[in-house]
């Protein structure tokens, strides 16, 4: 009787260390589980001095990056009626990053109204969060609507949708 005791206490030792030694290899994997965090952040402040950088004068101004073209595309746009608004849903298909600004623009009978919102990076593009425009004093009939993006390193305008306004 003693021997089974002795066995199922062995094995009820051995899971147990079992189970520890699984967990523990989880901060391995994860090692900054919980955390918000990314992995570009920096731990901790630096704390190295700096130096004032010199100046050299220069003949003419240093040239910036040109932003590449991003392509929009509309996933869903029209009029709500009832939600009383122009409405467009798009995404960046070229571009996977935070940061840049998504506009939704309303042309109709030479006025013209936008809109912006934020965009964020998806698994494989950029989605512009969902946005409208009032459709109070916008005029009636037909127009167009178009999503523009724009960030430090991209830029573009979708094809145009037309849309009627009743």
């Amino acid at each position: 009787m003693k021997k089974n005791h002795l066995i199922s206490g062995f094995a009820g030792v051995a899971g147990t260390i079992l189970l520890t030694a699984s967990l523990a290899g989880c901060s391995i994997l994860y090692p900054n589980w919980g955390t918000t965090a990314k992995p570009a952040d920096s731990a901790s402040p630096s704390a190295s001095t700096s130096v004032a950088p010199s100046v050299t004068p220069t003949a003419s101004p240093s040239p910036t990056l040109a932003q590449a073209k991003a392509q929009i595309s509309l996933l869903d746009s029209g009029v709500d009626v009832a939600g009383g608004n122009v409405y467009a849903v798009g995404e960046v298909t070229n571009v996977v990053e935070d940061g840049g600004v998504c506009t939704l623009t309303f042309i109709g009978a030479g006025k013209t109204k936008t809109v912006s919102g934020t965009a964020e990076a998806n698994a494989t593009d950029t989605q512009c969060h969902p946005l409208q425009i009032a459709l109070a004093g916008l005029p009636k009939g037909a127009g167009l609507i178009t999503i523009s993006y724009e960030s430090p390193t991209h830029k573009g305008t979708s094809a145009a949708v037309a849309v009627t306004i009743p």
